[in-house]
């Protein structure tokens, strides 16, 4: 089963690499507190993907107290966390130099061989350390209620509640309005992928066989659109789901996919109320973190690698892993909590996994996701005030703008509404496509003063929003601003009062060190979204981030 996971990721990798995308979104870069090195000590170096990092910061120190030797030298190992995609790119580049490397997935390494033009680059059948499934994460009580533990659950019983004018109503449970999901980006996402392929098997009633044909059925079109019916919105990576989940519960979304270890790490934090893990009856994929060897280790160091692979595969080392919710590779090693019910996982899941289809499958499965993932209609509200003259605010929001315009799908209707001390709408409401020429010259034409109109300005939003009567689309307000209301005509009470039931998104951004957070941040609660903060040095990524949410 192992090699079938990483055949299926070398397939999705290097598709996602020909696209020249990345399949994580790099993270920081942090280096573990640097050990004492003897002038006779033999140093290697680990480079590890994120979700690993609390496992081998504790498994390095203590191995670095171990005092283990090999060929007469003690072993220190000096670790480095960096994520999977940013670590290939600088290998690739020669700018990272790293005895070990371990990424989310042995994929990464066929990618770097294929980028690179060196198919030696590394050492030969690197192995696993750890494995997390992909599951679709489900509040209990939601899950429940359709049936579980009792009745295995899939993509088909998803599709029937998204469908059925009751929602959760026809559970018993009106308060839980209708199902809603969320979904990440299967253009830098492997486990957003891996749902696609799912959600186009289970169109077809398959689980080997897929072809470019089946995705391309009306029936397999329509699936995707019906399951995209019931996304809240989308997003660039797990992390956001996971943390808006933590912070508004039920009332934010009903099911996600994730990885298992994201979600045991949720449990752990003793919600009000837990997640299970819906391993979705139609199957599903497993992720793996390999043990790489580069090939211009010396061959001390390479035998020092193979010491430390040891101690990490030691009943020791993988039962604390298993501790942060992985899966050891280590067969010998009994599955334990908190792989367990306590937790909201089934250690005897999953029971049914999907053949690896080949790469003309993924792309056309890529493709079907582009052309029916749910449209948005998105209102962008830019504060031209008087204090965006100060730092090149105005200058440098104009670039992130252009960003957001550029990456937004070409179907969706996107307009702009400037505010200082009044709010106008620079741009109706039109495709992107209809618009963009529109909307580059008004987002050029930009003058920063005057005051500041924001509660006008996003009440304005909301009324040309919802004077388009689309609620089979997600409806989306993206808003910049510096400051502090001090123009509008309206309250924040009565703004956000103006809202009522409405299923209108609001996604405030706190642009500069002086930005009016609390303001902003009241904005996001009511929404439940998440406030982003944004300077002049990184508002083009915050820009690009954002336009995945549609």
């Amino acid at each position: 089963m192992q090699r079938f996971f990483r055949s299926f990721l070398i397939l999705i990798m290097l598709i996602l690499a020909a696209c020249g995308e990345e399949a994580q979104v790099p993270t920081r870069t942090s280096q573990t507190s640097g050990p004492v090195v003897g002038a006779n000590d033999l140093l290697i170096s680990i480079t590890y993907s994120p979700e690993k990092t609390k496992w081998l910061e504790e498994r390095i120190a203590n191995f670095n107290n171990q005092n283990v030797q090999s060929n007469g030298k003690r072993i220190v190992v000096q670790g480095t966390e960096l994520s999977s995609g940013t670590a290939r790119t600088q290998l690739r580049a020669g700018q990272l130099k790293t005895t070990i490397w371990t990424p989310s997935a042995s994929t990464w390494l066929e990618v770097l061989k294929k980028e690179s033009n060196n198919p030696n680059i590394a050492e030969p059948d690197p192995q696993s350390l750890v494995l997390t499934p992909v599951v679709i994460s489900m509040w209990k009580p939601m899950a429940e209620a359709m049936g579980y533990p009792d009745k295995e659950v899939g993509w088909s019983d998803m599709l029937a509640l998204i469908q059925d004018a009751e929602g959760w109503g026809k559970f018993g449970q009106q308060d839980w309005g209708r199902f809603s999901w969320g979904h990440t980006d299967p253009d830098i996402s492997t486990t957003a992928l891996s749902t696609v392929l799912a959600e186009l098997y289970a169109a077809n009633s398959k689980t080997s066989d897929l072809t470019v044909e089946d995705i391309n059925q009306e029936k397999s079109q329509q699936f995707l659109r019906d399951l995209a019916q019931g996304i809240k919105h989308y997003g660039s990576n797990t992390l956001v789901f996971s943390q808006n989940m933590q912070k508004y519960g039920m009332a934010y979304i009903s099911a996600f996919p994730m990885e298992e270890i994201t979600l045991i790490d949720f449990n752990k934090q003793a919600p009000n109320v837990p997640l299970v893990a819906i391993y979705p009856k139609e199957g599903t994929f497993i992720h793996d973190n390999p043990f790489i060897v580069m090939s211009d280790a010396n061959a001390d160091e390479k035998a020092a690698a193979s010491v430390f692979y040891n101690f990490l595969l030691t009943p020791d080392s993988q039962n604390f892993a298993m501790q942060q919710g992985f899966r050891p590779a280590n067969v010998d090693v009994a599955l334990a909590s908190p792989l367990t019910p306590q937790f909201g996982v089934d250690p005897n899941q999953p029971r049914n996994s999907l053949a690896t289809p080949p790469a003309d499958v993924i792309v056309a499965a890529k493709n079907a996701w582009a052309n029916n993932r749910k449209p948005a209609n998105i209102m962008l509200v830019v504060d031209s005030s008087g204090s965006m003259r100060d730092d090149d605010k105005m200058d440098q929001a104009k670039l992130g703008v252009e960003v957001f315009l550029s990456r937004l799908p070409s179907k969706d209707n996107v307009g702009m509404i400037g505010f200082s001390s009044s709010p106008s709408v620079l741009v109706p409401l039109a495709t992107r496509s209809e618009n963009m020429s529109k909307l580059q010259m008004q987002t050029q034409g930009l003058v920063p003063d005057g005051n500041t109109s924001l509660y006008d300005a996003v009440d304005l939003a909301r009324q040309e929003l919802e004077a388009l009567k689309q609620p089979d689309r997600i409806n989306a307000i993206v808003v910049l601003s510096d400051g502090a209301d001090t123009a509008s005509q309206i309250s924040i009470d009565q703004m956000l009062g103006n809202f009522g039931e409405s299923s209108i998104q609001i996604f405030p951004i706190a642009y500069g060190a002086d930005a009016e957070k609390s303001i902003l941040q009241q904005i996001a609660d009511f929404s439940r979204t998440e406030l982003v903060e944004g300077s002049t040095g990184d508002i083009d990524k915050i820009f690009e981030n954002l336009s995945r949410y549609f």
